[in-house]
C-alpha cells in the first residue's frame, strides 16, 4: 500500500508524490499456554490503541475456557502498555468475575508502574512473575 501526499503549489495545481511504503509503528504477539489447569497468555511487544483490540479478543476468548482454573496475563514481554491496555485489563478483570480468577504477571516501569499510577492494582491480583501467580491459585 503506498501513501500519496497532495500538495498544492502556489499556481493551484495538485501535484501528487509517492511517499515510501511505512512499515508498522506496533507490534503485538500472543501465545497460549496452559500450565496445572491454569491458562497463561504470554504478550510480547507493544499494547497500545493499534494492538489492544486483539488483545482484548483474545482475552475474551480464553476468559470462558472450560476447565481452566484461572486466566493468567503474562506481560512480562510488554514493552508498552498504554491507557488503552490497561482500559482492556480493567474490562477483562470485570468479566472474568465470577467466572473465573484473572490474574496479571508484570513487572517493572512498562507494565506494573502504568497500573499503580491508575490505582489497578487495588482491583486486579499482579504478581512479578508467572509462578508467583500459579502459586496462589
Amino acid at each position: 500500500m503506498r501513501a500519496v501526499n497532495s500538495e498544492q503549489p502556489a499556481d493551484g495545481r495538485v501535484q501528487q508524490m509517492d511517499l515510501p511504503e511505512l512499515a508498522p509503528v506496533s507490534s503485538l504477539e500472543l501465545a497460549v499456554d496452559v500450565i496445572e489447569g491454569v491458562v497463561v497468555l504470554r504478550a510480547s511487544g507493544d499494547i497500545d490503541v493499534v494492538t489492544a483490540p486483539d488483545f482484548e479478543q483474545k482475552l475474551s476468548e480464553l476468559v470462558g475456557t472450560r476447565g481452566a482454573s484461572a486466566l493468567i496475563a503474562d506481560l512480562l514481554g510488554v514493552k508498552f502498555l498504554s491507557s488503552a491496555g490497561l482500559a482492556v485489563l480493567m474490562r477483562t478483570a470485570d468479566s472474568a468475575e465470577g467466572r473465573t480468577r484473572f490474574l496479571v504477571v508484570a513487572d517493572g516501569p512498562n507494565t506494573s508502574r502504568p497500573m499503580e499510577i491508575v490505582g489497578m492494582t487495588d482491583t486486579v491480583e499482579v504478581f512479578p512473575t508467572v509462578e508467583a501467580a500459579l502459586a496462589t491459585v
